[in-house]
């Protein structure tokens, strides 16, 4: 009865299973608009600027295009973490 009651201990632990969580994985695609792509162009310095307000408007220019940039990389990365 010793040896019956050992063998159907080993096929009880032979049918068990652990049970095995696997991740679901999910993939997205990101779209980013084509116009956060593309800044304002970086304004031309001119090779001779005939007054200090000239050289005030190219410094607004310049400033404009460098926030362009930032306000759509900002957009993207927006994006980017959704």
């Amino acid at each position: 009865m010793a040896q019956s009651q050992a063998a159907r201990s080993d096929n009880a632990s032979g049918c068990a299973t652990t049970e095995r969580v696997v991740p679901r994985v999910e993939t997205r695609t990101l779209e980013v608009p084509p116009s956060l792509l593309q800044c304002m162009p970086e304004p031309q310095a001119r090779a001779a600027w005939r007054t200090q307000r000239d050289v005030a408007l190219f410094l607004i220019e310049l400033a404009e295009a460098g926030e362009d940039c930032r306000v759509k990389l900002d957009a993207v990365r927006k994006v980017m973490e959704r």
